[in-house]
């Protein structure tokens, strides 16, 4: 053997061997959770645009609910009070028994506005987050127990 030996020792080869296999599957693990934290990005915000619109119906039907509570009660009290007047001989009554209509069928549509509930706010995106969090615990834990 020489006194200035130029090749590798084999222990010195192996352990760069699997130093470059160990890079390789960091990057693949790497890779891997960015691909699966950009397909959770994307199903927020489906779950999201969905939820905005179901928000936007609720909304909507709030909306027009008081709309027509305030329209409805302008507008036809004074076309149903002169029916009414005519009918009942009262301007009284017909004036609270066109109040209490218009009173009720409003009250009604803001019931169900306010009763339309959008739901839970992503629920897939969270059982996935729930599924990574319960891997990850899992895979620490087989570490701990190796070690």
């Amino acid at each position: 053997m020489s006194l200035f030996s130029f090749s590798k020792p084999k222990q010195l080869a192996a352990l760069q061997e699997q130093g470059g296999e160990a890079l390789g599957g960091v990057k693949a693990a790497a890779t891997q959770a960015l691909s699966h934290a950009a397909a959770l990005w994307q199903l927020l915000q489906i779950e999201l645009q969905e939820y905005a619109s179901r928000q936007a119906g609720r909304v909507v039907a709030i909306v027009l609910g008081g709309a027509l509570l305030l329209v409805g009660y302008l507008l036809l009290c004074a076309f149903a009070c002169v029916a009414a007047h005519a009918w009942l001989g009262s301007w009284l009554l017909a004036t609270g028994l066109v109040c209490l209509l218009h009173l009720v069928a409003g009250a009604l549509l803001l019931l169900i506005g306010i009763k339309r509930q959008p739901g839970e706010v992503a629920p897939a995106t969270k059982q996935e987050l729930i599924k990574d969090w319960q891997c990850i615990k899992l895979l620490l834990s087989k570490e701990n127990k190796k070690s």
